[in-house]
């Protein structure tokens, strides 16, 4: 299971920036995914959703990089979909934020990473410019090594998270009723500030406006399920 958590992030990884970028590796899709191949896809589902509005308005320009929505959606759902299944409770809210408490600064750490591979693939096509001027037919083939790094740094992490989801799936199982109850409403806050922060990508004056009203109106919606028996 750990490994195949690190192939389907490595690959992802890989298409976000380096080839295809079919948008594979956008969390709403990602996340889903790696939860079918590790056995739940619903609850990839249950993840992708809200990372997705999470990240919905970040893009690169120059050299603005946004956080690493394909790390912190692979890293999230190799983590917490086994954890799941081994607690017994499938991916449910209190699952869902402890992970997502863990596991976030990740995506800083993947803008980091997205620096460094910039920085890397900068020295290759240097080195593959200079040796096509000097004739060799096998320069090209430099460039192609820029895909190793985030390849693997976003496969070891994946595979790390996967096998140590069990200790998660403990903790899980461990939770008392009023800790449980508050990583609920946790997560349900999770989705209030990943509609708004949907709407606040939008292109418009009004957006933080209305980011504001899409989080009150969803954590009191949730409020309101909540309290229906």
């Amino acid at each position: 299971m750990a490994a195949i958590a690190a192939v389907i992030g490595g690959l992802a990884a890989v298409e976000r920036k380096g080839a295809l970028q079919l948008m594979l590796s956008r969390p709403i899709v990602l996340a889903p995914l790696l939860g079918w191949a590790l056995g739940d896809p619903r609850g990839g589902l249950v993840l992708g959703v809200p990372l997705e509005l999470t990240f919905l308005g970040g893009v690169n320009l120059g050299g603005s990089l946004p956080d690493n929505e394909t790390l912190l959606a692979a890293a999230l759902t190799s983590a917490v979909v086994p954890a799941g299944i081994a607690a017994g409770t499938g991916v449910d809210a209190p699952l869902a934020a402890l992970a997502l408490a863990l596991l976030y600064p990740l995506a800083v750490v993947g803008r980091r990473l997205d620096r460094a591979t910039e920085r890397h693939n900068a020295r290759l096509s240097e080195t593959a410019l200079a040796r096509a001027a000097a004739g060799d037919d096998r320069a090209a083939r430099t460039n192609l090594r820029g895909l190793l790094l985030p390849f693997a740094v976003t496969a070891s992490i994946c595979f790390a998270c996967a096998a140590l989801s069990p200790l998660l799936g403990l903790l899980r199982s461990e939770c008392p009723p009023r800790l449980a109850s508050g990583l609920t409403g946790a997560w349900h806050a999770v989705w209030a500030l990943a509609a708004a922060s949907a709407i606040r990508a939008i292109r418009d004056p009004r957006a933080p406006v209305f980011a504001a009203i899409g989080f009150g109106a969803t954590l009191a919606a949730a409020a309101v399920l909540r309290a229906l028996p």
